[in-house]
C-alpha cells in the first residue's frame, strides 16, 4: 500500500455551516408542463455476435405506450435534463408505460452547469453551476422540481455508488480540503475529513471510503469510510461499484481495488481517450465511453469487446436496474444499448441532452 506524503490531514473541527440559502438573482423558478409529441426512434439488429460496431437506423414506432413500448425488454423510467430555450433547464420523465412529460426546473445560470447526476434511485439531481472567473461552483442538489443551493465553493461531488439520497462533495476554504457528507433531505451536512495538500475534488464513494481525484498530480487519493488517508495511485477515477472496485484510467483502463491492488484490463481494440465509465450493477460489464461511442467489456471472462459508433454528447453513462441496457447521451437524443442482442437505439434525438437517470420500478 503507498502512502500520501503530500497530504497532511488535520483535525476534524467542523466549521460553522450556513443553513439559509441564499436567493440567487439569476435562479429561476417556475413549472410548465408539457407533454411532448414527437420522438424519432433509431434500432439496429447487429446480430449476437459482439464484435462489429453498430449504429442505429429508423424505426416508426409511437411513444405514447411508453418507453417500454419502444425498447422491449426495458426496465425502468427514464429521468433526464435537457437545454431549453434561454438559461433554464427542461425536465423529461418518461414513465415505463404512458407518454413522456416536460417540466422547467429551477437551475439556470448565465453559463449552461455542468451534467446533471441522478442518485440511484432517479429521484434526486445534482449539478454544479460554474461561477465567473472562481475555480470553484455552486452546487445545486434535491428534488429536481425544488433544487435549491446546497454549498459554495465546491470543487465536486458524487452520489453513493449504492444508497439513494445520500450525497458528498468537496470544498476549498483557506488551502484545506475539506469532505462533506449530506443525506435524506440534503439539508445538513457532515464534516467527514480535511487535508491540506490535495488540489481536487471527490469523484466517488461507497460503503468502502471515498476516492479524490488530485488534479495538480493526475492521483487518486482514497480515503477510510472514516475519512483517513488510506492510499494514493496515479490515474484518472472513471467510476466505482459497491463491491470496492474503480474503474481507473492511467495510460489504459485497469480496476483498483479500494483495498490495495490492481488489475489491468488487456483486451484488443481498448485504446483511445476514455471520457467516463460505468459499471453495471451486477458487476459483470464495464462501460466506457469514448470520443466515437461506447465500448462494454465483460469482467467475468475474456470475450471481445462490443462497440456503439454513435457519437456521444455529454460524458455520461447509465445503466437499467437490471444491468441489461446501458445508455448515454448522443450529440441529439439517447442512444441506450441492449447488452442481450447488442441493438442500439437512439431516442428522443430531437432534444440535447445534459443529464440522464432511471426510474426503478423497484427503488434501491
Amino acid at each position: 500500500m503507498v502512502s500520501a506524503p503530500r497530504v497532511v490531514e488535520d483535525g476534524l473541527e467542523t466549521p460553522e455551516r450556513k443553513t439559509d440559502r441564499p436567493a440567487w438573482p439569476w435562479l429561476l423558478a417556475g413549472i410548465g408542463i408539457g407533454i411532448g409529441v414527437s420522438v424519432l426512434l433509431f434500432r439496429v439488429e447487429p446480430g449476437l455476435v459482439p464484435t462489429e460496431s453498430s449504429v442505429a437506423e429508423p424505426s416508426t414506432e409511437s411513444p405514447e405506450l411508453g418507453i417500454a413500448g419502444l425498447i422491449d425488454g426495458f426496465p425502468d423510467g427514464l429521468i433526464s435534463t435537457f437545454r431549453g430555450d434561454g438559461r433554464s433547464l427542461q425536465l423529461l420523465t418518461w414513465p415505463l408505460r404512458g407518454a413522456f412529460y416536460e417540466e422547467t426546473i429551477p437551475v439556470g445560470a448565465s453559463n449552461p452547469p455542468d451534467p446533471v447526476v441522478f442518485d440511484e434511485s432517479g429521484l434526486d439531481m445534482a449539478t454544479l453551476l460554474p461561477v465567473p472567473e472562481s475555480p470553484f461552483g455552486v452546487l445545486y442538489a434535491g428534488v429536481p422540481e425544488s433544487a435549491a443551493i446546497l454549498d459554495l465553493e465546491v470543487t465536486g461531488y458524487a452520489w453513493h455508488d449504492s444508497d439513494p439520497l445520500t450525497l458528498a462533495y468537496t470544498t476549498a476554504e483557506d488551502g484545506e480540503l475539506l469532505l462533506w457528507v449530506t443525506r435524506g433531505n440534503l439539508a445538513d451536512s457532515e464534516l467527514v475529513a480535511r487535508a491540506v495538500g490535495i488540489d481536487g475534488r471527490v469523484v466517488a464513494w461507497g460503503d468502502w471510503g471515498y476516492a479524490v481525484q488530485d488534479e495538480a498530480r493526475d492521483s487518486v487519493v482514497l480515503f477510510t469510510e472514516n475519512g483517513e488517508i488510506k492510499d494514493t495511485q496515479p490515474g484518472r477515477v472513471l467510476d466505482s461499484d459497491a463491491a470496492g472496485w474503480l474503474a481507473i484510467d492511467n495510460d489504459g483502463v485497469s480496476l483498483l481495488s479500494a483495498g490495495g491492488g490492481v488489475k489491468g484490463i488487456d483486451r484488443p481494440g481498448l485504446s483511445g481517450e476514455i471520457l467516463a465509465g460505468s459499471f453495471s450493477g451486477d458487476g459483470e460489464f464495464l462501460a466506457l465511453l469514448t470520443v466515437d461511442g461506447i465500448i462494454v467489456v465483460s469482467l467475468d471472462d475474456d470475450s471481445e469487446l462490443v462497440a456503439s459508433g454513435s457519437r456521444p454528447g455529454v460524458a455520461q453513462l447509465k445503466w437499467t436496474s437490471d444491468a441489461r441496457f446501458v445508455m448515454y447521451p448522443g450529440l441529439r437524443g439517447i442512444v441506450v444499448m441492449d447488452t442481450v442482442d447488442w441493438a442500439v437505439d437512439v431516442i428522443l434525438e430531437t432534444r440535447t441532452f445534459t443529464g440522464i437517470g432511471t426510474l426503478p420500478a423497484t427503488q434501491p
